[in-house]
């Protein structure tokens, strides 16, 4: 039985700069990298006597939170595009008002599974079997091995639908809203139930 500790990137460019996100691809402020830095050391004894592999998605907010929590716990770190938040396709690069103003329109109100919010983006059916994919393959690989993964809110959300067996349809009636460097822990019991130990815990900051 393995162990999963998830972590949401910690405080990048975009979240005091006025960027959107999905796609943006912003470091982290000097705010975000000394959260990095306590992470790293909150995880050094709890990880150091334990096997972990470290996987990050390849955008610079979280792999350079994973770059930084590795070299604490002496891990490589090993980028995956499927760990990306969703894709927001055009507005990629741009500001929150302007993705405001050039969102598609929606054709009904609510949750909808197949709404592509930007042109060359994403769905959110697309969004959570892309994340659902990355995590049955990054699982098999790495058999009975425990997993630090860095990656973002979206993404988390889905990792934890999918840890919960969630099917589709139910994405669109729960959504588990994480903070910057927010960490999550996973794991099984003796007859294989899938357990959430902790969720979104930022107490190291205080």
């Amino acid at each position: 039985m393995s162990n999963i500790i998830l972590i949401q990137h910690c405080q990048s460019e975009h979240h005091i700069n006025n960027m959107s996100g999905g796609w943006t691809d912003t470091p982290l402020t000097e705010l975000g990298r000394k959260q990095a830095e306590i992470i790293g050391e909150k995880l050094i004894n709890y990880v150091g006597y334990n096997d972990y592999v470290l996987y990050s998605s390849d955008l610079l907010r979280a792999s350079q939170t994973a770059e930084i929590i590795g070299t604490k716990l002496s891990l490589k770190v090993i980028q995956d595009k499927g760990l990306r938040e969703i894709n927001t396709g055009v507005a990629a690069g741009k500001t929150k008002e302007w993705a405001r103003a050039n969102r598609q329109p929606q054709a009904r109100s609510g949750f909808d599974l197949d709404y592509q919010e930007f042109q060359n983006g994403e769905s959110w059916r697309e969004f959570y079997n892309r994340v659902c994919d990355c995590m049955d393959r990054i699982y098999e690989l790495e058999k009975n091995k425990n997993l630090l993964i860095v990656t973002h809110g979206g993404t988390l959300s889905n990792i934890l639908a999918w840890w919960m067996k969630f099917e589709l349809h139910m994405i669109g009636n729960a959504y588990f809203s994480s903070s910057p460097g927010g960490i999550s822990v996973l794991s099984q019991n003796s007859i294989q139930q899938n357990i959430v130990n902790k969720f979104n815990d930022t107490s190291y900051f205080d």
